[in-house]
């Protein structure tokens, strides 16, 4: 039996692109840089507010002024999200997955980059405590280094009494595969449901077990 792993937001749920606008908004009021595409996909998906904050914004911001920022971001991408009711969905085929998971008791939870007052929200918001126990999800706190430093995997991997090679993670973030890597998780699947960085993904070896657009195929090819 394999331990399950889910990242969050771009995996279970679809809304990189309001997380991607929020940063944007914050970036352009504070800093009025440029962005690239690459760099929204190595620095903005799967790294944790501070790291992006000091990168986009300032390496001189102080902690307060970090956690400032950040919870104007997470309003900004909140507040997107709550004015398109039609977003409130998770990625097609996860709950059947999460449904088996629970119904054959596989050991699963979620580690993301989110941070508590977003993994509040989501819990409450899309029901998460269905499947998911509150207390064996991984967010960060900044107790840690976020991906792609190994650390939230393997606090994953302990809190549903795991080894990280017995683990299967399923990342669609850059910063999050090369994570899973350097936990040396077992089995490492990247979902990229607009194929814009299977190539990527492919050329630099991150998705070894395979890429995924949804998960309606999960259960027969990764379960069984």
């Amino acid at each position: 039996m394999k331990g399950i792993i889910f990242d969050f937001n771009g995996t279970m749920f679809l809304d990189s692109d309001l997380h991607e606008a929020a940063w944007l908004k914050l970036i352009q009021k504070y800093a009025d840089k440029e962005v690239t595409e690459e760099e929204i996909m190595k620095n903005f998906h799967g790294k944790t507010n501070d790291v992006i904050l000091r990168k986009f914004v300032s390496s001189t911001l102080t902690n307060e002024e970090v956690q400032k920022l950040s919870d104007e971001k997470e309003s900004y991408y909140r507040e997107a999200l709550i004015a398109a009711p039609d977003r409130k969905h998770f990625t097609k085929g996860i709950e059947e997955v999460l449904d088996y998971l629970k119904a054959e008791k596989i050991p699963t939870t979620i580690a993301t980059a989110s941070p508590k007052v977003n993994l509040d929200f989501y819990y409450d918001y899309l029901d998460l405590g269905r499947w998911f126990d509150y207390e064996k999800i991984v967010y960060f706190n900044g107790e840690f280094p976020g991906k792609p430093a190994p650390d939230m995997f393997l606090i994953a991997a302990e809190k549903i009494k795991m080894k990280p090679e017995n683990c299967l993670v399923i990342e669609d973030s850059y910063s999050g595969l090369q994570a899973a890597h350097n936990a040396k998780i077992g089995t490492i699947v990247a979902i990229d449901p607009e194929g814009k960085n299977r190539g990527v993904f492919k050329a630099e070896g991150l998705a070894q077990d395979g890429i995924i657009e949804d998960f309606t195929t999960f259960i027969a090819d990764y379960l069984k």
